[in-house]
């Protein structure tokens, strides 16, 4: 029997509907399998002496670390101005005051 997220593959495909499946894959992609494994050994490997990228001693690491390096370079201020979250925090009352 086929297994798949944990379920036989015939349940799947009779109960899981294909946007969450897809969901799914879209997880293990960001999040590949075992990539908590080869993050430790990638940082035991690195006290060694190892100077290398880690997605070029593990291929699981490359979206994570990139994930990271995305979250460091900060906000996209514009995408934040038109957000539903900046709206309310203009129109908000009470409290210290907001400005643009």
């Amino acid at each position: 029997m086929a297994y798949c997220l944990g379920m036989p593959v015939y349940k799947i495909l009779e109960e899981m509907p294909h946007s969450e499946l897809n969901g799914w894959f879209d997880y293990f992609k960001m999040r590949p399998y075992g990539w908590r494994e080869d993050d430790r050994a990638y940082k035991y490997i690195q006290t060694q002496g190892y100077k290398d990228p880690p997605g070029a001693l593990f291929s699981s690491l490359t979206p994570i670390y990139n994930r990271e390096k995305e979250d460091k370079e900060g906000v996209n201020i514009n995408s934040l101005k038109n957000s539903i979250l900046y709206s309310k925090m203009l129109s908000s009352t009470g409290g210290k005051v907001f400005k643009e």
